[in-house]
């Protein structure tokens, strides 16, 4: 339940520190490392703009 509850804040625009704060981490590395995981289209999305900034 926690994890899911972590992703789909993150999908849905909410802060990695709210999301800590929402699971109770002390350490907001622990929430960083453990719940935020990249949804596939994210990842195109990013290689996309990535791809359009090294275009010259």
């Amino acid at each position: 339940m926690r994890h899911s509850c972590a992703s789909l804040l993150l999908a849905n625009g909410v802060s990695m520190k709210e999301i800590q704060e929402w699971l109770g981490h002390s350490n907001y590395s622990t929430t960083a490392n453990i719940y935020s995981h990249l949804k596939y289209s994210s990842k195109v999305s990013s290689a996309s703009t990535m791809s359009n900034v090294l275009v010259f």
